[in-house]
């Protein structure tokens, strides 16, 4: 399962390598089908492509399109995804970590909903919060910390991990993921070690570089701007009889023209000339990188792996190369000193530097690894894994439902009756009126909870379902989506959110509770808008276990609590956060909520002190209500 794919456009590293590897198992002989579920492409794909992979028995399916809108919008595709398997689940399903989309089916299988005879297999390429750092980029939106929870769990629940490259598995575990015991470093798959066809090799070249390509996707994580800064600490002399070409694939942020601007005038006379070829295939890329005289140049800021190192490695391509990430675990330690270079402006103008001064520049690096190993190490992946045999759930507890009143009959009324047909035998009912939550919590007994609103109008199979993913995930709260009764929009939740859960609730609504947890209910002023978002934090930030189950078994009319509908709830919550912080900590809830409230009055972040001073008072005036 992918959103890139060789033959389909856009593709970058996670097409090579998908494709790569959907060749290979299907050289081993498996059945092999290539779920797409990115954006459909506007003609078909490439022809050339199509004929390799109905050659190879693969089957492309793109994953359909749905009417019914999903938030928050990092959960986007995801249930479509999981419905594109449900419709014909494999055997063994092999999808990326970047945007996590097969988290729901993995989250549902955890639960015991479904998928229990799938292997689940996650091929690290790069996380969203992997590619902020390494671009290094200091700001981080809640899309992306919400989208890195959810990469994160993908990992955890997964069966097997494969990793590229130590360097990525170190880097996991530096965020504090919990990785299957199953997780595996298999350097990614090149085209010859896939179909078994020999590639040709570039004929060892005499002589003295007469080209410098640049040879990756044309963005700032690629290292433009330290190529283009070390091309200019270049002497004119160096570059008169030197011709610069960039080679990869094109970004709206870096058109040709704004790359050419980073050369400095002095750079760009001295050049013979400047080209651009962005709309070549991979073969093409390659045969142009062949050219004698060529010496392909990747300052990338940091790689997981490095297809394109990898790709000059396995043609015998003259290249020099960043230091930064995999890299160095691909190429043979005594080649190091000749070929890696720091990413930065001074280490590409040395390493420039001695390649357009040395005759022995285009003498190709060698690799540090067979790549057919790979090969044979993905054959024992999927030919011996099976799925992990899960106990079933046992039990049928107690569970109090408790309705809050606000006042309109008709509402109350469909609640009620969603509640008498639910096919969970084992539950006791009680309607409170609004603000008197912790009477109905006194009225029973039974070992689990969940408050509902008036508004709300529970699926049949709402409290058996929570119930069961409780039992089967042993969580201390059990959530769940909802659909929202004035528009087709489905809302999911985290369960585990972070310090997300300052900005909203992330937790979930409603949820089945573990009743020895609740220590009250009781809250400095009421609650305006959703209950159960102060509730959640409070008992998550005290150590409970939460997950959310990723489907709507419920109906409502409010969405979920947030800090720009509900200020004064989300500053209930911001008490709870600081209550668990340290106290020398403390400041940063406000901070961050304080900050999160500025964007969310549309404001740009300042660079000068006066903006920094409206932001503060902004923060200020938003904290004092």
């Amino acid at each position: 399962m992918t959103n890139e794919l060789r033959g389909s456009r856009p593709v970058g590293g996670i097409g090579t390598g998908t494709t790569f590897l959907a060749l290979a198992l299907a050289r081993m002989g498996h059945d092999v089908e290539i779920l797409h579920f990115g954006t459909p492409p506007t003609r078909a794909i490439d022809p050339e492509w199509g004929r390799i992979y109905a050659s190879a028995g693969i089957r492309v399916r793109f994953v359909s399109g749905s009417d019914e809108t999903v938030e928050p919008r990092y959960f986007a595709r995801m249930p479509e995804t999981a419905d594109a398997l449900r419709a014909d689940p494999p055997d063994i399903l092999i999808t990326q970590d970047t945007a996590a989309p097969a988290y729901v089916a993995l989250r549902l299988r955890q639960l015991g909903l479904g998928f229990e005879n799938t292997l689940f297999v996650v091929v690290c390429y790069g996380t969203r919060l992997w590619i902020k750092d390494v671009s290094r980029m200091v700001r981080v939106f809640p899309y992306l910390l919400g989208v890195s929870a959810l990469e994160g769990a993908s990992l955890e629940l997964a069966d097997i991990v494969v990793s590229p490259s130590k360097y990525v598995v170190e880097w996991m575990q530096q965020q504090g993921w919990r990785l299957p015991s199953r997780t595996l470093v298999i350097p990614y798959l090149s085209r010859s070690a896939a179909t078994g066809e020999q590639q040709p090799r570039t004929a060892v070249a005499d002589g003295r570089v007469e080209r410098i390509a640049f040879f990756g996707r044309l963005e700032e994580r690629k290292g433009l701007k330290p190529f283009a800064a070390g091309l200019n600490a270049l002497e004119p002399e160096l570059l008169q009889r030197i011709e610069l070409e960039f080679l990869g694939a094109p970004t709206r942020a870096w058109p040709p023209e704004r790359i050419t601007a980073l050369l400095s005038d002095t750079a760009r006379a001295a050049l013979r000339r400047i080209s651009f070829a962005t709309d070549l295939d991979q073969p093409e890329v390659l045969e142009r990188l062949g050219r004698a005289g060529t010496l392909a140049v990747m300052p990338s800021l940091g790689e997981t792996f490095g297809n394109a190192v990898y790709e000059c490695l396995e043609r015998g391509i003259p290249f020099i190369a960043s230091n930064a990430g995999a890299t160095p675990e691909l190429i043979a330690p005594d080649d190091h000193r000749r070929v890696l270079f720091e990413p930065t402006a001074k280490g590409v103008a040395v390493a420039l530097r001695c390649a357009l001064s040395d005759a022995d520049a285009l003498r190709p690096a060698r690799p540090a690894f067979d790549a057919h190993g790979a090969y044979e190490r993905w054959a024992e992946v999927v030919g011996s894994a099976q799925p992990p045999r899960r106990q079933p759930a046992a039990g049928r507890p107690a569970v109090d439902v408790v309705v809050v009143r606000r006042g309109a009959e008709d509402e109350l009324a469909r609640c009620l009756s969603a509640l008498r047909r639910q096919n969970y035998p084992n539950i006791n009912v009680t309607v409170v009126d609004s603000g008197e939550r912790e009477a109905g919590l006194e009225a029973g007994a039974a070992p689990y909870v969940v408050f509902l609103d008036e508004q709300d109008e529970p699926a049949e199979d709402f409290v058996a379902t929570l119930v069961h993913a409780q039992a089967v995930s042993g969580a201390d709260v059990v959530t769940s989506g909802l659909r929202l009764r004035s528009s087709p929009r489905q809302h999911l939740f985290l369960g585990d959110p972070g310090g997300l859960g300052l900005l909203s609730n992330s937790y979930g609504t409603p949820a089945l509770i573990r009743r020895s947890l609740i220590d009250g209910l009781g809250t400095p002023w009421p609650v305006e808008g959703d209950s159960d978002w102060p509730l959640l934090a409070g008992l998550h930030l005290a150590g409970a276990h939460i997950v959310s189950i990723p489907m709507p078994l419920l109906t409502r009319t409010d969405p979920p609590g947030s800090l720009e509908q509900h200020p004064a709830d989300a500053l209930l919550v911001l008490g709870r956060h600081e209550q668990a912080l340290p106290g020398q900590l403390r400041p940063l809830a406000r901070l961050a909520a304080g900050l999160a409230a500025g964007d969310a009055q549309g404001s740009v972040a300042p660079t000068d002190g006066r903006g920094i001073r409206q932001l503060a008072q902004r923060v200020r005036r938003h904290l004092g209500r």
